[in-house]
């Protein structure tokens, strides 16, 4: 069995790096006034992507945990335009922050988070997608983006 670490601990993680060399060490600033404030928007958005998706894979009755075999294809909501809306949100919530923060440094968290959804989760997840629902997968894979 492949060890891996939990997606929204993953971003918790990534947050609480961003905060901690935000607070004990030397930010390099590069955001500042009321453009910091786009953080928030972020933020928001990212939140409620993939609060929009848990209420669908909810209402359709299917598995949301990653790593458990998946009952349902879902192709609706914010998956018309992304195929991973839970992991673009979860992005989003640390670009958010990032952008709130307002330095440099934080960015690398984000490209960290980004490396290891794209490179890790997300060929995981495809992977068994492909294996249960083999060329209506491949169709959907083809017709949307795996971000956006």
């Amino acid at each position: 069995m492949r060890k891996i670490l939990v997606p929204p601990l993953m971003m918790l993680l990534c947050i609480l790096g961003m905060i901690a060399y935000d607070r004990f060490g030397s930010p390099t600033t590069a955001v500042s006034g009321t453009a910091v404030n786009i953080g928030y928007f972020l933020i928001i958005v990212g939140i409620a992507l993939p609060a929009w998706s848990a209420l669908i894979f909810r209402r359709v009755e299917t598995n949301i945990i990653p790593y458990k075999s998946p009952e349902k294809m879902v192709t609706e909501g914010p998956f018309r335009f992304s195929r991973n809306p839970m992991y673009l949100g979860m992005l989003l919530v640390i670009s958010g922050v990032a952008v709130r923060l307002g330095n440099y440094e934080s960015l690398a968290f984000v490209a960290l988070f980004f490396a290891v959804a794209n490179w890790w989760y997300i060929p995981f997840e495809e992977t068994k997608m492909h294996a249960v629902f083999g060329d209506g997968f491949d169709s959907y894979k083809q017709s949307v983006r795996r971000w956006i």
